[in-house]
């Protein structure tokens, strides 16, 4: 029995012990001591239900009582012990060169030239092939070479690097240049902010599926 019921039953009872009460004085006087006993003793059946009801209330109040405090302090552990999170963001590409690693590798040979794939395999790994200098980071010719030979189990050709480098020049805007070093052998300096994005996409392994083919 819920608490709105049960209050509600207590004060029918106690309407109608205070009816019987009052009827038993009333016929104190003309009534018969069986009579009276009689209305005595339903007068008190009628007390004893309302102390049973009235403690069932008061019963019931407390288990709710209790039940709502435990419950509160499970809801503030939990808080206390719930991390806060970070949203989540995926890092959008801002080069036709991001835009190509971010390939899934099942689509690559449909949409990405020999020499773009090329490219892709050195950029997207570039962390791993160049080294850090004042401008970003580079990788020389030679190291490019040494490179695509390990991709492709077979030598690369002096042609092949240098379409390789201009691929990555185009596709790398102005986040990729093509510098000389000192001895005049050519290097592909990439910017400190497009080789952050490019270790962004690898570790998010997020890919981007791409229409068409990339032009270059």
């Amino acid at each position: 029995m819920c608490k709105c019921q049960c209050s509600q039953r207590v004060e029918q009872l106690e309407q109608r012990v205070q009816e019987l009460e009052g009827l038993v004085k009333e016929q104190q006087s003309d009534s018969t001591q069986d009579e009276t006993d009689d209305l005595q003793e339903i007068v008190s059946d009628l007390q004893s239900q309302v102390d049973t009801l009235e403690e069932d209330r008061d019963r019931a109040a407390r288990e709710r009582a209790d039940t709502n405090r435990r419950l509160t302090a499970v809801e503030e552990d939990v808080s206390q012990d719930t991390p806060e999170t970070e949203e989540t963001t995926t890092q959008e590409a801002e080069t036709p060169l991001e835009d190509v690693i971010q390939l899934p590798e099942e689509v690559v040979g449909d949409n990405l030239t020999a020499n773009q794939e090329r490219a892709r395999f050195v950029a997207k790994d570039i962390l791993d092939y160049s080294r850090s200098v004042p401008a970003g980071y580079t990788i020389k010719s030679s190291q490019l070479r040494k490179v695509l030979t390990a991709k492709e189990n077979s030598s690369a050709h002096t042609e092949t690097v240098s379409r390789v480098i201009g691929r990555l020049d185009d596709l790398g805007k102005d986040d990729v240049q093509v510098r000389e070093t000192r001895s005049g052998e050519r290097a592909v300096v990439f910017t400190e902010e497009i080789v952050k994005r490019i270790v962004t996409y690898r570790n998010q392994n997020h890919s981007v599926v791409a229409g068409g083919k990339v032009s270059g």
